[in-house]
């Protein structure tokens, strides 16, 4: 398990761990930022940035817990920085805390930092090439796997925590434990280091010891002050803040002079490195941290300023020297001066391999980027440019759908399928819903139609009975004539009722439509009013036949011109057109230039018995007659109109198919 890892239920794909780690330590997998164990130096940014609070840190408390209910001996180590973290107590009751929770004994790191600060005093004196501090142990890692090239320029000296962990081995041997307590995050994977190894048992950090301190319901505030065991740090108590490693190596840092660089926070400190890679540095040695000193590392306990806790570190400086004068400490640097300081360093290589240039353009396209304009480079993905992201999916750390602006453009076009289906479906319901009333009202149509067929017959009968008895002459004739004409009128009715209920009844063969519809322009001649009409044909001559029944296509189409011509009343122009819609659907189009039908009345048009016809001039079931044949046929019937401008009827049908024509013969 890595010392930094993702809690997935917190991460909400904000990417800005991405964006601040440096290591490019952070793999997007379906959405969630995983931390990767090999390539992350525990620097702690993603640790600082994540409001989400979605980054763990592995605890060392349960294993520190069980060495103090033990019976050896347990040395609390407290980091220099503890005195800005710990700012509403004294630096004596932090002490005392740490005794209370049953350290056996409890040492300042700044005595490691004090013996440090001596050997880099005699490597700085020496003639040779440039040097990079190494007490920082995220700039050791960063170096060791995406720096290799500076390996060799790594000081040979081991950071204060292990300093002072050699100095207590060489008093006490190897029986102790030796926990650390610091900001650092980077120090529990330091602890681990093949090249020190073995001397720090364990290391919390400030929340950690809290933590504990809380558990145990140990309160310092309520505690006298205790002093640190062991000989004095002196100076090197500056250690965490800005430049603390050169004023305890009494070492000089001239702002004219180039021989010291000192860079602090991964901004700065980064560029320094790849530039020290490529020997555009002249200098003799690099200090560089990752954080603003110690005092700003990703576990301090407060949210006080960088000036604040210098402050703070600065008067407990000043207060520690007055007090070891005053206890007779003797100096730590000669006490332990004996101790080895040095180390080496392993490079562990985590640079990436760059992909061609054809994968990382094959990446853009995905996420839409097709031209340099399309590359936004807005940064919400966690990588600075377009590009760089392109790079990363291709090294599969990052993921195409982490681009916002794939995201959003995915999303719009999600909620046009959407809304497209919302449309599509409620189309369907709508035509379910109609198909069910004109089944209805087709069973009560056929019930009806029969009922008056008998009546209607015996009334015609006896109307042409009596008509020949008058011999057409007279008043009485012409009152009987009235009967028959306004019987044959309600025969006319029952019979479209009759066909309106016999939908179901057709006989499928293949046919031309174009042939069809001059047939139906044909029959329509004697329509009133026709003479007056000009008509427009624009006809597919390579459209393939259809399987249909042409009787009742023939009586769409006649339905369709009879109501374009009563529409026209004092002439206009019928436009009839035919094409491929799509590979597979013929289209129909009846096209005329009428009153137009209003928007409130197109919902109804195909409803059984709505006419805006006066009484006597139609009986409301042309349309809905048409509309259910086409069903039939799997066809469909579209309309648009306009008052005052005209109307288009559209009308869809499958073409036909050699299984159609095998069932049909």
């Amino acid at each position: 398990m890595g010392v930094v890892t993702t809690i997935k239920e917190k991460c909400r794909r904000c990417y800005t761990c991405v964006r601040e780690c440096p290591a490019r330590a952070i793999k997007v997998v379906e959405g969630q930022a995983m931390v990767i164990e090999e390539r992350c130096i525990a620097c702690g940014n993603c640790v600082k940035v994540c409001k989400q609070g979605a980054k763990s840190i592995l605890s060392h408390k349960e294993i520190v817990y069980d060495m103090l209910e033990s019976d050896g001996r347990v040395i609390a180590c407290l980091a220099p920085s503890f005195p800005a973290a710990f700012d509403t107590l004294k630096p004596g009751q932090v002490v005392a805390g740490a005794r209370a929770l049953g350290f056996s004994e409890v040492w300042e790191v700044a005595l490691g930092a004090a013996l440090v600060s001596a050997a880099y005093e005699k490597l700085v004196g020496q003639d040779g090439d440039l040097l990079i501090t190494t007490p920082c142990p995220a700039i050791v890692g960063y170096v060791e796997k995406y720096l290799p090239q500076l390996v060799p320029r790594l000081a040979p000296v081991v950071s204060p925590m292990i300093a002072l962990a050699r100095a207590l081995r060489s008093r006490y041997g190897d029986e102790p434990k030796i926990v650390f307590i610091g900001p650092c995050i980077a120090k529990k994977v330091e602890m681990e280091d093949r090249n020190v190894a073995g001397l720090v048992s364990a290391v919390l950090t400030f929340r950690e010891f809290t933590e504990m301190l809380e558990e145990s319901n140990v309160d310092p505030a309520n505690m006298e002050l205790s002093d640190f065991d062991g000989p004095d740090a002196g100076v090197a108590r500056s250690f965490p803040i800005s430049g603390g490693l050169l004023k305890s190596s009494g070492l000089s840092q001239d702002v004219l002079e180039k021989d010291i660089i000192v860079s602090e926070g991964k901004e700065r400190a980064i560029p320094l490195l790849r530039e020290a890679r490529r020997g555009n540095v002249h200098a003799k040695l690099l200090d560089v941290l990752f954080c603003e000193g110690c005092i700003a590392g990703p576990k301090m306990l407060n949210d006080l300023s960088t000036f604040r806790r210098r402050e703070i570190v600065a008067d407990y400086v000043k207060w520690s020297a007055e007090r070891a004068n005053q206890l007779g400490k003797e100096d730590g640097r000669k006490v332990f001066a004996d101790v080895d300081m040095g180390r080496s360093f392993t490079v562990d290589n985590k640079i990436l391999p760059y992909p061609p240039e054809e994968e990382i353009t094959a990446v853009l396209r995905k996420m839409k980027k097709f031209s340099p304009e399309d590359e936004l480079d807005c940064g919400a993905c966690g990588y600075p440019t377009c590009r760089e992201k392109a790079v990363a999916v291709c090294q599969g750390l990052a993921e195409p759908e982490m681009c916002l602006p794939y995201l959003i453009e995915g999303l719009e076009e999600a909620l046009a399928d959407l809304e497209n289906s919302n449309r599509e479906l409620k189309v369907t319901q709508d035509q379910l819903i109609h198909a069910e009333k004109l089944a209805s009202v087709g069973q009560l149509s056929a019930g009806v139609a029969h009922e008056l067929n008998n009546p209607l017959g015996s009334i015609l009968l006896y109307a042409h009975l009596l008509l020949k008895e008058l011999k057409g002459k007279g008043k009485e004739a012409e009152d009987v004539e009235v009967i028959v004409s306004e019987a044959t009128r309600c025969k006319n009715i029952v019979k479209d009722l009759l066909n309106f209920s016999r939908q179901g009844s057709f006989n499928k063969e293949p046919m031309n439509i174009n042939e069809a519809l001059e047939r139906s322009l044909k029959a329509s001649s004697s329509l009133p009013g026709f003479k007056d009409i000009k008509v427009v044909k624009h006809f597919d001559g390579g459209i393939p036949e259809i399987m249909a029944d042409e009787n009742q296509l023939q009586q769409v189409f006649l339905n369709l011109i009879s109501n374009a011509v009563w529409a026209m009343k004092g002439g206009g122009t019928l436009t009839l057109s035919t094409g491929m819609k799509d590979p597979k659907t013929v289209e129909v189009v009846v096209r005329d230039t009428g009153c137009g039908i209003p928007k409130e009345n197109q919902k109804k048009l195909f409803t059984p018995f709505f006419t805006t016809k006066k009484m006597g001039e139609g009986t409301g079931l042309g349309l809905a007659i048409s509309y259910g044949i086409l069903k039939m046929h799997s066809g469909q019937i579209s309309v648009d109109s306009a008052v005052g401008e005209g109307t288009t009827f559209r009308i869809t049908l499958p073409l036909v198919t050699q299984r159609d024509r095998v069932e049909n013969n």
